[in-house]
């Protein structure tokens, strides 16, 4: 059963907890489609195949369909309400539909003002896409169904994006220093982890963290995984993609996003997934999940060169035009 049924659930809903959530993956029989292991799992050697409702949950995300948070007050997740991402392609206003879907959304706002396009993908609800000639029409279309706009939706987040290494991307906070934790460093002239001192003499442990000027880290102990970034000698909790760029770019590595104008691709290595709200920003121009290679190992997301160019700069990096 495909995740259209899933998000039909959560449009109704509206909230619910963690638990609920993975209950209704588990009785609806979701199929999450390719679980390839991607973003922070990529590079572990450790990890499985990701289960059918992580999948989901990170394929709901990054589509703007739903928000999940680990607060202890509130709810787990919420879906987001029914919005029109718009942008404009030659002579055409492109929207793509995020959020939430309750049942009828499509016959309140069929006009026959605009073309409706239901595209099936794997990993991900159908893309719909509403397509017209004048931003006018799908204005119309937007208030006739309470339907959101935001226009120009994907430069649009990205402006509102501090860059990785703007200190509004990280919390200061402490690593912990209990026993029992499995330490490992992002290496950044390999692009993975490893949980060997630089030296490879011996196993990276507590001190090497608090030695450590500038560099990645994450402890793992059975299913628990944080990451800590130290930042010129301070330590501070950042989702583990933005540590990664905020390295690459202390190291000045550079070199592995590349755009082939042609095709009108960016890409990226698997282990370089951008941080979920600048990979928002990409995935809202076609509305679809990035598409893995799996000969080359890399993400390509299917963007204009204005948007992969203001990605990069968020990103601190270079893109190479091949």
């Amino acid at each position: 059963m495909s995740l259209n049924n899933l998000l039909t659930w959560m449009s109704v809903r509206g909230s619910g907890s963690w638990s609920q959530f993975r209950a209704a993956v588990e009785e609806l029989h979701v199929d999450s489609g390719d679980t390839e292991k991607d973003g922070e799992y990529a590079d572990d050697a450790n990890a499985s195949e990701l289960p059918m409702y992580q999948a989901a949950r990170l394929g709901l995300q990054r589509l703007a369909h739903a928000e999940f948070c680990s607060q202890a007050a509130g709810p787990d997740w919420c879906v987001v309400p029914p919005a029109l991402a718009i942008h404009q392609e030659g002579d055409r206003w492109v929207g793509i539909l995020c959020g939430a879907r309750p049942p009828g959304l499509r016959e309140q706002s069929d006009s026959g003002l605009v073309d409706w396009e239901t595209q099936p993908a794997p990993g991900m609800p159908d893309c719909i896409r509403v397509a017209g000639g004048e931003f006018n029409d799908l204005e119309a279309v937007c208030r006739a169904a309470g339907i959101r706009i935001q226009v120009n939706a994907p430069l649009s987040l990205l402006a509102a994006i501090p860059p990785v290494d703007d200190p509004r991307s990280r919390v200061p906070a402490k690593a912990p220093t209990a026993p029992g934790w499995t330490i490992e460093r992002f290496s950044p002239s390999t692009l993975r982890w490893t949980a060997r001192e630089y030296t490879g003499a011996q196993d990276l442990e507590f001190q090497h963290v608090l030695g450590c000027q500038t560099g990645l880290f994450r402890f793992r102990m059975k299913y628990q995984r944080f990451h800590y970034l130290r930042w010129r000698g301070q330590t501070y909790d950042v989702p583990v993609q933005v540590g990664k760029y905020a390295v690459l770019r202390h190291q000045r590595v550079h070199g592995f996003m590349q755009y082939d104008p042609s095709r009108s691709l960016l890409s990226v290595p698997v282990t370089c997934r951008p941080p979920l709200l600048i990979e928002r920003g990409l995935i809202l121009y076609t509305g679809l999940l990035p598409n893995l290679d799996r000969a080359t190992r890399r993400l390509q997301y299917a963007v204009p060169q204005k948007v992969a160019s203001h990605a990069a700069r968020l990103l601190r990096q270079e893109v190479q035009i091949q």
